[in-house]
């Protein structure tokens, strides 16, 4: 996705990825963001994980900090909670930290307070007016510089000469905390994959065991979609309004759970089928729609993934996705009342209706 955007909040863990990533409300839990341009003016109550190309963060950080940046910029608004671990080309640090720091890069200015001790690799560094280290600095530089005595005084301070070997080491135990990133990585793919799968798989077995119904509730879908979505927006929104309607009465409120769960059953069933429909549509206008059940499923498949993808754009891609739930339902509830209107005709005589 080129940009994301990200102004809701979020009570647990956040992930945010895209060429340009934003997150300007509060995040409870852990913040995972990466991407081009990385902009950070939102609270975070724990960790902070960012790595980008230009990273900028203006925000309060409830524990520790670890990024990573070509040019990073820590403002004064950025009060570290925790230890920081820093990886840049640039970065200037305006904010306090009330931990430890340990950052290398090109070029360091230091104009905040470290309450911990800092240890510092960098081809320049520099320090503001405003800059104070409460522990012990450790520096490593190509030749010694001088520090004033408000920022540290002398007997508090360490220089060691910086070597390649020793900026091999230093940028090792720098990276090591990042790959605590990759796990949020792959657990975000890997629930991706298998919700593809489930939804691959339930589509499969109704190919496989109810091949003439999926193929009529399709075509009704595809002859009326405007009023299938108006139809399946009444029915979803009637569906859900059977929760508080079932709470009001001592008798409804075992039946709580079934809704819930009917609920669910139908919004996979109608995304499954706006999906087919949609997919069907669309592969039928440029060319002839697949009729075996293995190019079913594998345009079946694409449309899943280009509608979840859809869904890291802000708003449109949810209202898309809602759409095509609301397409797949809106069938689903004209095909039941067509078979119910059927049914007295199809009775034979004699029998009770």
């Amino acid at each position: 996705m080129s940009s994301v955007d990200t102004s809701a909040g979020s009570t647990r863990d956040m992930f945010a990825a895209g060429f340009s990533t934003r997150v300007s409300a509060r995040v409870e839990g852990d913040l995972h963001a990466i991407g081009f341009d990385v902009e950070l003016d939102g609270p975070v109550g724990a960790d902070l994980y960012a790595a980008g190309f230009s990273v900028e963060i203006d925000a309060p950080v409830g524990s520790d900090l670890t990024a990573s940046a070509g040019d990073l910029e820590l403002r004064s608004g950025a009060e570290v909670e925790g230890n920081a671990r820093i990886t840049a080309g640039s970065a200037r640090l305006d904010g306090p930290i009330a931990g430890s720091l340990m950052a290398t890069a090109g070029s360091l200015q230091l104009n905040g307070t470290i309450a911990g001790d800092a240890h510092l690799a960098a081809g320049a560094i520099a320090f503001g007016k405003e800059a104070r280290i409460g522990g012990t600095l450790t520096y490593s530089a190509p030749k010694p510089i001088d520090i004033p005595s408000s920022v540290v005084p002398s007997e508090r301070v360490r220089y060691e000469k910086l070597l390649p070997g020793m900026m091999d080491e230093m940028r090792s135990r720098l990276h090591e905390p990042f790959r605590e990133i990759w796990p949020s990585i792959l657990s975000v793919l890997a629930f991706f994959v298998l919700t593809i799968a489930f939804l691959v798989l339930v589509a499969a077995i109704a190919h496989a065991f109810a091949p003439r119904t999926t193929d009529t509730l399709r075509a009704q879908t595809v002859r009326h979609p405007f009023r299938s979505i108006l139809l399946g927006g009444l029915g979803l929104s009637m569906l859900i309004g059977l929760i508080p309607v079932s709470a009001m009465t001592l008798v409804g409120i075992p039946l709580i759970p079934i809704v819930v769960l009917s609920i669910l059953v139908v919004w996979v069933v109608g995304y499954l089928l706006g999906v087919h429909a949609l997919t069907w549509s669309i592969a039928h206008a440029f060319s002839s729609a697949p009729t075996r059940p293995l190019g079913q499923l594998f345009r079946l498949t694409i449309g899943l993934i280009c509608l979840a993808l859809l869904n890291f754009i802000p708003f449109l891609g949810w209202l898309a996705n809602l759409t095509v739930i609301f397409l797949g339902l809106g069938a689903l509830m004209q095909y039941g009342a067509e078979r119910v209107s059927r049914a007295p005709s199809e009775t034979a005589p004699g029998e009770p209706t």
